[in-house]
């Protein structure tokens, strides 16, 4: 008998969740943090970091609750996620919702430098969350 890595985590294995938007996110993020040569293209590379942050946070959101957790705002989603295994550390998650605060403020130069700096650590942390999302597939 085979038995899949939810059944084995003793997750529920009666849906399936859609990795697309959270992929092209990705791709769009990947593609614009790569090439940040002018302002423009930092404006660029900061609305799809916004974006990716979005798609990421409320994807984990629904993967909870299809589990059953009750679950609310970003912070309590990535407490709740750490403990399901989609991601490590809230700790991190909650920088990325800080500078995700900041994007409102990307007149300020240093905010702008302040957002980019997490780029690195947030494209990490994203293809990880997309490799853990896939057995929800």
């Amino acid at each position: 008998m085979i038995i899949s890595l939810k059944e084995e985590l003793g997750m529920d294995t009666s849906y399936k969740i859609d990795l697309s938007r959270i992929q092209k996110a990705q791709d769009v993020f990947e593609r614009f943090r790569r090439d940040m040569i002018s302002d423009r293209d930092k404006a660029g590379a900061i609305q799809a970091f916004e974006f990716s942050y979005e798609v990421s946070w409320r994807l984990m959101k629904r993967v909870l609750e299809l589990q059953g957790l009750d679950v609310g705002s970003p912070k309590d989603t990535f407490r709740k996620a750490v403990h399901e295994k989609l991601i490590d550390d809230p700790e991190i998650w909650f920088d990325f919702q800080k500078k995700r605060n900041l994007t409102t403020h990307t007149y300020n130069e240093e905010n702008v430098e302040l957002i980019i700096s997490i780029f690195d650590i947030f494209s990490q942390e994203m293809d990880k969350l997309i490799q853990r999302l896939k057995p929800f597939t």
